[in-house]
């Protein structure tokens, strides 16, 4: 072999081994490359799955809080319809005894009207019995006070009376005159007076004691 030849030689196998050498890092360099891509998509995948099993928990947490809340909700309407329901029942007890208050108001105030209209009365008749008790009272009296004046003042007219008659007979013994005489007449004119003063009294008395027993008979039928 010729010199020629044996350089030529040595560089294909020099290119031989040094294109081996060259492929063999080329592939150490893209597996290492592939490796680590690899490793951080599994690392991405891993923080992946680590958010999404976060998020379902977050999730399932909402649903049971939404679920609760839906729950409650439910529980807060139907209370919602029962206090609506008790409301209502409410206004219409309000409503039952507003209108019972306005009956007892009305029934309340024709009593008290009836009442006052009563103790009206009831003074104007006690007034009244007072003033027919005072007018008896002095009504008596003055009868008592007129009876005893004419019973004097009889006495004296039948003095009067009987020494006129002597004065009229001529009997002038006794030291009658004309005098005597005419204080029978005198006598005898107030007497008159008296006993019609008398009877206008008596007969207001007797009124007056009628009216109070009607006042005393009318008191015992009401106690009745």
């Amino acid at each position: 072999m010729t010199s020629a030849n044996k350089k030529g030689a040595l560089l294909f196998v020099s290119g031989i081994v040094l294109g081996g050498l060259v492929a063999t890092n080329h592939w150490s360099s893209q597996e290492h490359i592939q490796k680590q891509t690899l490793g951080s998509v599994e690392a991405e995948l891993a923080e992946a799955k680590d958010k999404l099993q976060a998020t379902n928990l977050t999730l399932e947490t909402l649903t049971t809080q939404l679920d609760q809340q839906r729950t409650d909700a439910e529980k807060l309407a139907e209370e919602i319809v029962a206090k609506n329901g008790e409301i209502e029942s409410l206004k219409a007890s309000i409503s039952q005894q507003q209108n019972r208050a306005k009956n007892s108001t009305v029934e309340l105030e024709k009593t008290v009207e009836t009442q006052s209209e009563a103790i009206a009365k009831l003074k104007k008749r006690v007034a009244d019995t007072d003033y027919l008790y005072a007018e008896r009272y002095r009504l008596t009296q003055e009868v008592n006070d007129l009876r005893e004046r004419i019973l004097k003042d009889s006495h004296k007219m039948e003095l009067s009376h009987k020494a006129c008659e002597e004065y009229k007979k001529g009997n002038s013994w006794n030291r009658v005159s004309q005098q005597d005489c005419d204080d029978f007449d005198e006598i005898k004119s107030k007497n008159d007076a008296l006993m019609t003063e008398f009877d206008d009294v008596s007969a207001d008395l007797d009124r007056i004691k009628r009216e109070l027993s009607a006042f005393d008979a009318q008191q015992e039928s009401e106690r009745s």
